[in-house]
């Protein structure tokens, strides 16, 4: 079996720097050990391996859930690297931001309250109690190294928020606008011009126009500002409710659009956050590499040695990341 990823890189978890900025992780972890002296002596930084392997059981067990244990062995592309490997690389990359974050974190002093290091006291018990004997067998994790590793968590967060704070993150109405359309796409100017002209004629079925002529399967979608070529996402977000466009020739095609709602209010609301997220995102990134420029940090590869996905240990812990937003909301 070949998984075919389009030759995108994706990270396969939900937990990388773009998709969840709010809730990053760090190694800065008090008083257990020092960022800024590994940085001064140019020591190798690494996460404990019973904190990493808190990150690997919960993304091996989300993906074991969902395809068995068989994804294990798949393909994610012709060159034969394995699932496996591929979601092993993904963490290390992943576990790699982590550090240098961590760094950042101490070099700019941020730190956690008295009320969040109680929080976290109760989530972490919370979610030790729920560890089977097979996820503490298969992580080597304690209470302290659960306790830990949500600290790093929530103090990132906080770190995110601080180093972002003055970023530019507003996104307008307009930017963010999502319309709901159905179209017609057609490859000749002239059986355009025809099917046109059939739309726009009184108590004509636009969809099933659509259905019957337009050489794409999928006619109604929503459309944000940015997801389409230049002359077909002006004619789109000219349309008010309900009106047909003229032919519209965008990439060799010829498209007929009409528009079903000139607002989605609820796409819009959840644009406007993404929009906000990858501005965040970019702001933050920025910091980021300024700082590695200035303090270059070498990554520890031992930990990587053994670790593997395929286990025989009954290990079933999912819910680290989606525990934590519980009780750090927003």
């Amino acid at each position: 079996m070949v998984i075919n990823w389009s030759g995108q890189r994706k990270r396969v978890f939900k937990i990388g720097i773009s998709v969840l900025l709010a809730a990053m992780m760090t190694v800065f972890t008090g008083c257990r050990r020092g960022t800024a002296a590994a940085l001064e002596s140019r020591e190798p930084l690494a996460l404990e391996r019973s904190e990493l392997m808190l990150i690997v059981a919960t993304e091996r067990n989300r993906y074991e859930q969902i395809y068995t244990d068989q994804i294990w062995s798949a393909q994610v592309s012709g060159n034969g690297t394995t699932f496996q490997e591929y979601l092993l690389e993904q963490i290390k990359l992943f576990s790699n931001d982590l550090l240098v974050i961590g760094a950042m974190a101490e070099h700019y002093g941020i730190t956690l309250d008295n009320s969040e290091k109680e929080q976290l006291r109760r989530l972490s018990q919370d979610y030790y109690s729920q560890l089977t004997a097979g996820d503490k067998a298969y992580t080597g994790a304690d209470e302290e190294d659960v306790q830990n590793l949500y600290r790093i968590y929530c103090l990132a967060s906080k770190a995110v928020a601080e180093l972002t704070k003055n970023a530019d993150l507003e996104i307008s109405d307009n930017e963010a606008k999502v319309i709901e359309i159905c179209r017609i796409v057609l490859r000749d100017r002239e059986e355009a011009q025809e099917i046109a002209g059939k739309a726009l004629q009184e108590g004509a079925d636009f969809a099933a126009l659509a259905r019957a002529h337009s050489c794409e399967e999928e006619i109604q979608q929503k459309l944000g500002r940015g997801e389409a070529g230049a002359a077909l996402e002006e004619a789109a977000f000219s349309l008010e409710t309900g009106e047909i466009s003229p032919v519209v020739e965008e990439g060799g095609q010829f498209y007929i659009v009409k528009c079903l709602n000139d607002y989605d209010l609820e796409a819009t609301g959840k644009r406007k956050e993404e929009l906000s997220l990858l501005r965040k995102d970019k702001a933050f990134r920025k910091l980021y590499d300024q700082f590695l420029e200035e303090y270059p940090i070498t990554i520890s590869e031992d930990m990587w040695q053994d670790i593997r996905c395929e286990t025989a240990e009954d290990t079933t812990t999912t819910n680290f990341f989606e525990l934590y937003q519980e009780y750090f909301p927003g």
